[in-house]
């Protein structure tokens, strides 16, 4: 079984587990949440040494809640600028003696993203939570941005579709009753490829043949949002 299916299979079944619990603890209120923050995309490219991609994400969040607020689990959705960089020095030309200037070249997808997780937390300070989370995540690439048109080709190779896993932890600080502001960093790694390109033909020289290319993204986000709390009250 590849691991691809093996994800798909875990994924489903974190979905199944999740709707189930998730019905169970509602009844007792849910957490809505939206942050926003630095993104830093790295990439693994043959070949290449890559540098980071300082971006920015936006996403929201629904939460489980307890009177206790010790665990919870959750479903995110955002929007995550990822890739990479080429960053190049400035030079002297041997020809002309010229200054060639440096630059850089950014590789930029913009993906959404549906998390779905858990979080276990400890109490700190009054009413403060830290946290570590652990979810599932599924990707779906909006659109692509290459800087340089010698990479225009690679967008046939572009998938759609990727996944991989968060993990990350964070601090909850209360506001009041139902408001709070949380700091939050984390890592997700993809298990598959943004793009796939088999063994080709150089475009520098036609006589040579490159090996394949896969190119996976990492991105580690440092974010703070707000968190708003829609508590159910019985009365008997």
């Amino acid at each position: 079984m590849s691991y691809q299916l093996k994800f798909l299979l875990v994924f489903v079944l974190s979905v199944s587990i999740f709707v189930l619990d998730y019905e169970e603890t509602l009844a007792q209120g849910s957490v809505y949440s939206v942050k926003t923050g630095l993104t830093a995309g790295t990439q693994r490219w043959n070949n290449y040494n890559r540098r980071p991609l300082m971006k920015y994400h936006i996403a929201g969040a629904i939460e489980t809640h307890s009177p206790e607020n010790l665990s919870s689990l959750f479903v995110q959705l955002g929007y995550h600028l990822k890739g990479s960089a080429l960053r190049r020095s400035s030079f002297s030309s041997p020809v002309t003696g010229n200054i060639i200037p440096g630059g850089t070249d950014e590789f930029k997808f913009h993906n959404v993203s549906l998390v779905l997780g858990g979080k276990q937390k400890m109490e700190v300070f009054t009413e403060s939570r830290l946290y570590y989370l652990v979810g599932v995540r599924g990707d779906f690439n909006v659109k692509a941005e290459f800087d340089r048109g010698i990479y225009d080709n690679f967008s046939d190779h572009i998938n759609k579709f990727t996944f991989g896993v968060t993990v990350g932890g964070g601090l909850e600080v209360p506001l009041s009753t139902h408001t709070g502001i949380f700091f939050e960093l984390s890592v997700s790694p993809d298990f598959s490829n943004q793009i796939y390109i088999p063994p080709h033909r150089s475009f520098w020289d036609p006589n040579r043949m490159n090996p394949e290319q896969k190119v996976i993204n990492i991105a580690v986000e440092l974010s703070v949002g707000m968190r708003f709390l829609h508590e159910v009250i019985y009365v008997q």
